[in-house]
């Protein structure tokens, strides 16, 4: 079942997104265009996930004080009355502008932004239940591919035609748009603890002083990570995966089609919206076999995985310019499933209450990871090529699916006992 504020959490979350990526490309385009330096202009990427992994690390406490649908829009408001002020400088100051203060902002923006996902992915689950969060989470998955393959193509084509700062005024009536919409979202729990004999505020007044404090509040979604069987094999399931799925990033798909393929960067942009392509059709695919999928999700998801190795093999060492881009439109089907049934698994293996907080450590773990195999898989293939890169993927997913299958029993406990509920007590039949 999907209640209706979902609807309002999906359009406001898409909403958002179509604003960042207007707003990321519309910064990077006037940065570098102002200073004609590429390492200036990679400093925004650098600004947003620093920001965004110290914003992590403080969301527990965040998370476990307040209302998860005051914390959206208090991230949402907060980014828009930031960005407001981002151009209005822009705007009144045509001339020499400081970028250390537009990345200050970017970094502000980014700290906000960071608690939204944690928030996002621990509603979900409390606004779609059974069948409903899976195909809600395929709906996401979907509406977040599809903005951005349109995105990144539409608003270069907004920038050039409005202009940057015409675009910048775009991305910033999104943002109070969504913030409008998030207001309408109504979080079951918060009913129910007003229905209680605690009074209903906006703060959670247990969290600190009944667990001991900050520290033990910042360590508490670690803790349940770490014991819970489930969410700590599901995370190192896709921590090894990470490693791996991070060669399907941009700059080492231009690599590959300059050094494999010996291709122009305009293939960079077919193999692009190819991998977008499939990764939308796996969204649609989930959404449609809900009621399969429900039913051994875990070991459908290790199947996807082994699928993904396949096809990234083959695709390592293929020569054929076609076949590279049918294989990578195909690569992101099994990629897409395996994610939202990961998804899925990790919303419904930790208690409601506690889900925040697990939902923001491992969204510093997933940054940590990227961060971590970014650096290596660049020297990697530096070394040893980018044919290497993706036989090295296909190996590191494959150790994945193996660990996988040592905690299979784990999972198929579960749903042989008819998908158990989560409560704020623990997971129960």
């Amino acid at each position: 079942m999907i209640k209706r504020s979902f609807y309002y959490l999906w359009g406001s979350q898409t909403i958002s997104n179509i604003a960042d990526i207007i707003y990321i490309l519309s910064i990077t385009v006037l940065v570098f265009s102002s200073s004609n330096s590429l390492m200036q202009t990679t400093l925004i990427p650098l600004f947003r996930l620093s920001a965004q992994v110290v914003s992590g690390l403080v969301a527990p406490i965040i998370l476990g004080r307040f209302r998860l649908t005051r914390i959206l829009l208090f991230s949402q408001l907060g980014q828009f009355v930031i960005f407001t002020l981002l151009l209005l400088y822009l705007w009144n100051v045509p001339g020499q502008r400081s970028f250390l203060f537009i990345f200050v902002l970017v970094f502000g923006m980014s700290f906000l932004d960071g608690w939204t996902n944690p928030a996002r992915n621990a509603l979900v689950p409390r606004l779609a239940t059974g069948e409903g969060l899976m195909r809600a989470n395929g709906l996401m998955a979907v509406s977040d591919q599809v903005v951005r393959c349109a995105g990144w193509a539409l608003s270069g084509i907004i920038v050039a035609w409005l202009g940057t700062l015409n675009t910048l005024v775009i991305a910033s009536c999104c943002y109070l748009v969504a913030a409008t919409v998030t207001s309408f979202i109504r979080d079951p729990l918060d009913h129910q603890e007003s229905g209680s004999e605690a009074p209903a505020s906006d703060t959670r007044p247990a969290a600190a002083e009944s667990k001991g404090g900050y520290w033990k509040e910042l360590g508490e979604g670690w803790r349940i990570i770490w014991h819970n069987r489930r969410i700590r094999s599901l995370m190192i399931v896709d921590s090894i995966d990470t490693i791996g799925g991070t060669s399907w990033l941009g700059v080492f798909i231009l690599a590959y089609v300059t050094q494999v393929l010996h291709k122009d960067a305009s293939w960079w942009g077919f193999m692009n919206a190819s991998f977008f392509s499939g990764t939308i059709l796996g969204g649609v695919l989930v959404v449609g076999l809900v009621k399969r999928l429900q039913k051994n999700s875990f070991l459908y998801m290790l199947g996807a995985l082994f699928v993904y190795v396949l096809i990234t093999v083959v695709f390592a060492l293929n020569t054929i310019p076609a076949a590279a881009l049918v294989l990578f439109a195909v690569s992101g089907l099994p990629v897409q499933m395996a994610g939202i049934i990961r998804r899925t698994l990790l919303q419904t293996s930790a208690p409601a209450a506690q889900l925040p907080k697990v939902m923001a450590g491992i969204d510093v773990l997933t940054n940590l990871a990227f961060g971590l195999s970014l650096l290596f898989l660049g020297w990697y293939a530096d070394r040893f090529g980018m044919v290497q890169v993706y036989l090295l993927a296909a190996a590191m997913t494959t150790i994945a699916v193996l660990i996988g299958c040592f905690y299979r029993r784990e999972f198929q406990e579960r749903e042989q006992a008819g998908h158990p509920t989560v409560t704020d007590e623990g997971i129960s039949s």
